[in-house]
């Protein structure tokens, strides 16, 4: 009885309830979005963390991140085709691709510039890789004098397909070392900063120019993500087993700058839970306030035919948690449908600080996104409520029924 009487409450006036659940429809179309667009926002930069740079996994020589190396490859992997076929007999590995790290000059014969290269198996590095090919063509495993640049480093050293540069860097040992390459491509990532320094090129290159048969480490993709715990923790005992003496870094581990996103966003999404929160607790307390103030000689009356201040404050309360709940209905209603919207409508951002490149606008409504948003709806609705319904609940029988 006392649930049928607050739901039939909260219509009595229709008005003054339409404002107050236009307010929950909106704090929780808000949250829906946000939280939308957080979860896609996050889903996509930690892939493409993984598929451009890091890997899932990453497999280095025993003592290489502890240790200052003072050479190039002072700590690299030997036997890599042992290794790689310990790491592949596990189903959730997806493939492994060696590579290789260096920096030297890179000269046109009249200017030079710093270089930041990654020595790649080409065909696994394209398949796992979101650069842009700008000009030219690929580079090719069997062509080991072949470069891509990026297309900031091209434009400062002027240089456009099947041109050829110098590259010279230190070898593992400690000598100085040159080699001529051909331009094959040139590529963009989008980052202006790496654009402006970076080559990429054929992992027989790198070792030629290296002086040594060694690569850096060993990069492992698997089929899911969330399998990535998993597998380091198996891997760790197969390759200890087998006697392969290294040691191991999850994509997590590496990557400082995917953390620091998610550490901002969601600052941001619980600030704006906070003011949708406060934003409800207002109206629906004005509005259960009101409510009061004109109920006050029903309130009276309630009481003075024998009804309890409990039950009088436990239907005011009541009353807030409807309206909390209709809200938080049509709120997840109306924003599934926003989404959808915004969705269909293919909308381009503009580029984010240090890229050159916008994205598409996607809203990605999960279920925890979806279950947040009707939480807090319907607890700040009936917490809004409980003030009001507590001086509901301790009017004078009196005063109340003398109310005018």
């Amino acid at each position: 009885m006392l649930l049928r009487i607050a739901f039939r409450n909260v219509f009595r006036n229709g008005r003054r309830t339409s404002i107050t659940l236009v307010v929950v429809v909106f704090g929780a179309v808000a949250m829906i979005l946000f939280g939308g667009y957080k979860t896609v926002t996050f889903y996509n930069l930690r892939e493409s963390t993984i598929r451009n740079r890091l890997g899932h996994l990453q497999i280095f020589a025993r003592g290489y991140l502890s240790a200052k190396s003072q050479k190039p490859l002072q700590y690299g992997l030997d036997d890599v085709r042992a290794l790689r076929g310990a790491v592949e007999s596990d189903p959730r590995v997806k493939m492994t691709a060696a590579q290789i790290s260096l920096m030297g000059l890179i000269s046109n014969g009249e200017s030079s510039e710093t270089f930041l290269a990654t020595a790649v198996e080409p065909e696994k590095d394209r398949s796992m890789s979101s650069v842009r090919l700008r000009a030219g063509s690929w580079i090719d495993e069997r062509e080991t004098d072949g470069v891509m640049l990026g297309r900031g480093l091209a434009e400062a050293m002027n240089a456009r397909p099947n041109d050829y540069l110098t590259l010279m860097t230190t070898t593992t040992t400690g000598s100085l070392n040159a080699i001529d390459v051909r331009v094959a491509g040139i590529f963009s990532t989008g980052v202006k900063e790496f654009d402006d320094r970076a080559i990429k090129m054929p992992l027989g290159g790198a070792q030629q120019l290296l002086q040594t048969a060694r690569v850096e480490r060993l990069i492992v993709m698997l089929h899911d993500t969330e399998d990535t715990k998993a597998v380091e923790t198996a891997l760790l005992q197969t390759l200890r087993a087998r006697g392969l003496d290294v040691e191991m870094k999850d994509w997590s581990d590496l990557a400082t700058f995917y953390h620091q996103v998610v550490l901002l966003y969601n600052g941001i999404f619980g600030f704006l839970g906070i003011v949708v929160f406060a934003i409800v607790i207002l109206s629906v307390m004005n509005t259960t306030m009101m409510s009061i103030f004109e109920r006050t000689r029903e309130i009276g009356t309630l009481m003075a035919i024998g009804t309890t201040r409990a039950r009088v404050w436990n239907m005011f309360l009541l009353e807030g948690f409807f309206i909390g709940a209709i809200g938080a209905a049509l709120g997840i209603a109306a924003g599934l449908g926003t989404a959808a919207l915004i969705n269909a409508a293919d909308l381009m951002l503009p580029p984010p600080p240090g890229y050159t490149v916008g994205y598409l606008l996607r809203i990605r409504p999960t279920a925890p996104v979806l279950t947040t948003a009707l939480l807090i709806s319907v607890i700040t609705a009936t917490v809004s409520a409980v003030t009001p319904a507590f001086k509901a609940s301790r009017l004078k029988i009196v005063d109340a029924l003398g109310h005018i």
